[in-house]
């Protein structure tokens, strides 16, 4: 004889003779204490009996033996993809037709206020004593919670994923950034020397600018792909970011696509950062958003403004959120078709691109740009709805001086020179090139691959070197803890710094009091650095970007 199974024995006991009416209270008490929603129906699919948790999953309390209630059909019951369940295939049905249990079933099921639950169904079939289908015991346990706990965990881990890689490739970018700015140092030096010795007019001398132009618009790169690793050169002033857009106005209408119409909505907004780098995120953004509209007429909204954040905000492409705080809004919208989510995730991954010809690096600049601010980014983009860029800058208070303007005064020439100076890199090209370019100046000039065989020179030779031009980031001993080591041997060095990755640890520099030279550098530049540091002017310039 075959076992029966618990709800079949409870039904055969609510049937038998004068315990009918105990046993099914019993069994209604039992599904009552059950932390899960419960309810029975007959052999037609008519809910008999329900307890309070399955109300409060449905969402209402269906109505007893009620034919609209069959199969539970007033509720609308979906799959976890969004496939509508028909009533009379659903697990209840099936438990029903088939005379075996159906257990398991992930469902959505719609309430009548619109909201959605989540939950396991499970159904067993009750038979009487001679084995007669005569109902059913429905199980539903809520998951809602462990479902949206679910959600939000995996899309912190896309979060989290997304930053890491982003800061992967902002260390990739920077390293790339260093070697190749050592390289062009190499370019841009030696074709300085070679145009100077070169009797004009020439062909060759033609040639040497084309190199040299041809290094610059590399160069150009290198600084891009520093900013979006957070390494760029940073001159820090107080800006007032509308003043800047509204500078802009003309040459930003200058680059939007024909037929496309720029507005402006300016209020007022002040940080204290880099003016010119501000400049090339208003630019880049402006220029990513033009290309949006792929030639079609369209809006560009460029609005400025303050914001309060009364709570941390995060966005998607960073690892931290920002504080609560006042913030310096920049926004800027298209009206193109805007982007899928296979796009949309990419958009600041270092030369990814989805136009021709182009070198994915602008909004990776704006990335790095917007981080090493201490602010946000955040995009809103759907397909047919276009997108918005929003950066959050931390807000300054509002400054009476004007703001300063970068030079463009070509370095003073090289004439004059004398002195004894140790350079120290761990680039053997570039110590090459510097010893021929300050030697051709009138230098004598010392060599040191790294900062121990440095210190070993100096403390030799010190009474001899009039000045220091270091690397910035060498091996064991950088150049900051260099000129430290050296200052303790000779506390009034004068000392330059110079380094492929800018300076990207401008505070301890100002500290130090030494100016900096960001490669790749001319000729003139370098032996202009010198020069400022011999005379003294170096020794409180703080940062000085060459």
């Amino acid at each position: 004889m075959t076992q029966q199974d618990p709800w079949t024995r409870l039904a055969d006991e609510a049937l038998e003779g004068q315990g009918a009416l105990e046993a099914e209270r019993r069994f209604h008490d039992l599904l009552e204490r059950l932390p899960a929603a419960a309810y029975t129906c007959d052999s037609q699919g008519l809910i008999t009996f329900f307890n309070r948790p399955a109300e409060k999953v449905w969402g209402r309390a269906p109505k007893l033996r009620h034919e609209r209630d069959r199969y539970c059909g007033s509720f609308r019951l979906f799959t976890p993809e969004g496939e509508q369940i028909p009533h009379d295939q659903c697990w209840m049905a099936r438990a029903l037709q088939t005379g075996e249990p159906h257990n398991g079933f992930e469902i959505v099921i719609e309430q009548p206020s619109g909201e959605h639950v989540v939950a396991l169904a499970h159904a067993n079939p009750v038979r009487d004593r001679h084995g007669h289908l005569i109902g059913a015991v429905n199980v539903l346990v809520d998951i809602t919670d462990r479902k949206r706990a679910e959600e939000e965990r995996r899309e912190l881990e896309a979060r989290v994923f997304h930053a890491q890689k982003l800061e992967s490739l902002g260390v990739l970018a920077g390293g790339i950034a260093h070697d190749f700015n050592n390289l062009l140092t190499v370019i841009t030096a030696q074709a300085s020397l070679a145009i100077a010795e070169v009797s004009h007019p020439s062909p060759l001398s033609a040639m040497l600018q084309e190199i040299t132009i041809a290094a610059e618009r590399a160069a150009e790169l290198a600084r891009q792909m520093l900013a979006y690793s957070g390494r760029g050169t940073f001159v820090t002033q107080h800006v007032r970011l509308d003043t800047v857009v509204r500078e802009m106005a003309v040459l930003l209408r200058t680059i939007v696509s024909k037929g496309a119409t720029l507005e402006l909505d300016l209020s007022r907004a002040c940080v204290d950062g880099d003016a010119t780098h501000l400049r090339q995120v208003v630019m880049n953004l402006i220029t990513n958003a033009s290309d949006a509209l792929e030639g079609k007429p369209g809006v560009l909204r460029l609005r400025t403004g303050v914001q309060k954040l009364t709570a941390p905000r995060q966005s998607a492409c960073m690892t931290d959120p920002i504080p609560p705080g006042d913030y310096a809004v920049v926004e800027v919208e298209d009206s193109g078709e805007g982007m899928n989510e296979s796009v949309l995730p990419r958009i600041f991954d270092p030369f990814f691109t989805t136009k021709i010809g182009g070198r994915g690096l602008g909004l990776a600049a704006v990335l790095g740009i917007v981080r090493a601010h201490r602010g946000l980014v955040d995009v809103t983009s759907r397909p047919g709805h276009g997108t918005t860029f929003t950066l959050l800058l931390p807000s300054a208070v509002e400054h009476v001086s004007t703001m300063p303007r970068a030079s463009d005064e070509p370095p003073p020439s090289c004439v004059g020179s004398y002195g004894t100076i140790l350079v120290v890199d761990d680039e053997d090209a570039v110590r090459r090139v510097a010893l021929r370019v300050l030697e051709r100046a009138g230098y004598r000039v010392l060599l040191a691959s790294d900062g121990r065989e440095a210190t070993r020179i100096f403390g030799e030779r010190r009474h001899e070197i009039s000045a220091v031009v270091a690397d910035l980031t060498m091996g064991e001993i950088g150049g900051i803890e260099l000129i430290h080591a050296l200052r303790a041997i000779h506390p009034s060095v004068p000392a330059l710094l110079m380094s492929g990755y800018s300076s990207e640890d401008s505070a301890s520099i100002s500290a130090l009091g030494v100016p900096f030279l960001a490669k790749p550098f001319t000729a003139n530049m370098l032996v202009a650095g010198v020069q400022e540091v011999l005379s003294g002017r170096g020794a409180n310039a703080g940062i000085s970007a060459a």
